[in-house]
């Protein structure tokens, strides 16, 4: 896909830019009116849909209806973050080229069929999604703008993109071009606005099935759950931190804390690597839950949990969904601009050669000795876990006094 959207994404936004040349007045004018049907375009990941959850509800708010476009894989992060109900979500196949290029047509049949008042193209460094924009026929489509991705003159209206903003305060100033006569928006006032509209614990999916789970992998009880994530996704395996240092991190956590039961997630094609993990930690209060929840139901898990450490990865944003706080290891990429929303603490060594994947090289690394990762040693990760630990017990004591 990245080939495609380099060899034939470039030659296309140019020769379509042809036919916008001369139409920025008509897009200034067409932005007094206020947009009420929007296409939310963020394709590949499911972190950067989470990120983009403030943006989207701040929208909300003022009257804008958001329909999104994102890949298959993603649909039960869209419906956890609350970003739009099923009904106004396309979910495009990627299974085999057939399968894309049919779900290509059928995208734009429905996008013609609901006639968009705008699209947003939340992606930063994908061609492919600014075409999107265009084909869908919308009068104003705003995405970013930066040196690193050429797409012509098909955003009617560009925002700078800034790689020194955390990528949602990037999101709300795409959001706030659509409605400029707007007050800009504040990012702490819009995430929070956006996490009051998030469901309790007490009324996330698969909250049954968490408890069976748990009960069953622990049997002595899991009055203090950590969960470990290994995974980071094949699209960019430089960010996975080594097996064998979470393997010695659930080890000296198990002997330090006597009550804490740890359970290591991932994804169904993992099982095997996640159970091999579990067996080298050699504790009953170590299990693998690798394979067995689907997205929609891991914040039930996340929000039964005192702490989640992981890679920098789609769960790690899923967990910011709830009130567990997170551990995030950073190599490749910098926590400045990608760190989970919520109560999630970076870990990143920071080394000369980091971030490797930028916007600016459409988020590709020839890395194959992440070095960057290696460099957090499990010394720092468990005095960084120790901290969390007991900052979320004095903040458990401090709300059981105030209750009491």
């Amino acid at each position: 896909m990245r080939w495609l959207d380099r060899w034939l994404g470039v030659p296309l936004c140019f020769l379509l830019s042809l036919g916008v040349r001369g139409r920025s007045r008509r897009a200034q004018a067409a932005s007094a009116a206020r947009p009420r049907r929007v296409l939310c375009i963020q394709l590949a990941e499911m972190g950067s849909l989470v990120l983009a959850a403030p943006a989207v509800h701040w929208l909300q708010a003022r009257g804008v209806q958001p329909w999104f476009v994102s890949f298959a894989r993603n649909g039960d992060c869209l419906a956890v973050a609350g970003l739009a109900p099923g009904e106004r979500v396309f979910l495009w196949r990627t299974q085999s080229p057939w399968i894309f290029t049919w779900d290509f047509l059928r995208f734009l049949r429905w996008a013609w069929t609901l006639r968009f008042d705008a699209a947003i193209d939340f992606e930063p460094c994908s061609r492919f999604s600014a075409l999107l924009g265009w084909l869908a026929g919308a009068r104003l489509r705003a995405g970013y703008t930066h040196a690193g991705t050429y797409r012509g003159r098909l955003h009617s209206l560009p925002v700078p993109y800034r790689s020194d903003r955390h990528m949602s305060e990037n999101c709300l100033a795409l959001a706030a071009a659509l409605l400029p006569r707007e007050a800009l928006p504040d990012c702490m006032q819009a995430e929070q606005a956006w996490r009051a509209r998030l469901p309790a614990a007490s009324h996330l999916a698969g909250g049954e099935r968490v408890r069976a789970l748990l009960a069953e992998c622990f049997p002595a009880g899991t009055d203090g759950l950590l969960l470990l994530n290994p995974n980071a996704g094949d699209l960019l395996p430089q960010r996975r931190w080594p097996l064998q240092r979470y393997i010695e991190l659930a080890r000296r956590l198990l002997e330090r804390h006597p009550q804490l039961c740890i359970g290591i997630i991932g994804a169904p094609g993992e099982v095997a690597t996640v159970e091999a993990m579990a067996t080298a930690v050699a504790s009953p209060r170590c299990a693998s839950l690798a394979g067995v929840l689907p997205v929609g139901e891991l914040p039930a898990l996340f929000a039964r949990a005192r702490l989640l450490v992981s890679n920098d990865s789609g769960p790690a944003h899923v967990a910011s969904l709830t009130r567990t706080p997170s551990l995030v290891l950073f190599g490749p990429e910098t926590p400045l601009l990608y760190r989970p929303l919520g109560r999630a603490r970076a870990l990143y060594a920071g080394l000369p050669c980091s971030p490797c994947i930028r916007v600016a090289n459409q988020r590709r690394s020839d890395c194959t000795n992440n070095l960057c990762m290696q460099a957090i040693s499990v010394d720092s990760a468990l005095a960084a876990v120790e901290a969390m630990l007991d900052a979320a017990g004095e903040r458990d004591r401090r709300v059981a006094s105030g209750n009491s």
